[in-house]
């Protein structure tokens, strides 16, 4: 009996330790610098780039908030309108940070993965919210939904480029 317990006491350290972080590679393309034209809950269109662990989104249209922009690096926001700048903590701008967070999401965030009508989808809890991903062509996200208290976007992306 002993040397079944010291068996398996090793087998069960073993799949204790695998599974706590398992990778499955379904957001590698987090990994690479990104840039997306999205529309953002049907009336904005802005420009969401990631390189490395800064993020940024700015306005393309309507043109009177083209100088709109918000930078994620860190626990910090950086919110710009023209020459105008002001760095935040990222708990001042919840809506803005998880918009910013959306090509950073983590594999433990995966709660579900179902077919859809028009692509597969995947559900995230993070710490900025519920997302759902509808992936569309070459495993990349054609819809992002994001939702918690306080704030509810629909963003469709348009156009995605990996470099």
């Amino acid at each position: 009996m002993k040397r079944l317990s010291l068996f398996l006491l090793p087998v069960l350290l073993f799949f204790v330790v695998s599974c706590h972080n398992q990778s499955y590679g379904i957001l590698s393309y987090q990994d690479k610098n990104i840039e997306a034209e999205c529309t953002l809950n049907g009336e904005y269109k802005i420009l969401v780039t990631k390189s490395g662990e800064k993020s940024s989104v700015s306005f393309i249209e309507p043109s009177s908030l083209s100088s709109v922009s918000f930078t994620y690096e860190g626990e910090r926001v950086t919110a710009r309108a023209s020459d105008m700048e002001i760095t935040l903590p990222k708990n001042e701008l919840e809506g803005a940070v998880a918009v910013l967070s959306m090509f950073s999401l983590s594999e433990e965030c995966l709660v579900s993965v179902s077919k859809g009508e028009n692509g597969d989808i995947m559900e995230f809890d993070s710490e900025h919210g519920s997302y759902r991903l509808t992936m569309g062509e070459n495993d990349m996200p054609k819809r992002i939904e994001i939702e918690a208290e306080g704030y509810q976007f629909d963003i469709i992306v348009e156009s995605i480029m990996i470099k």
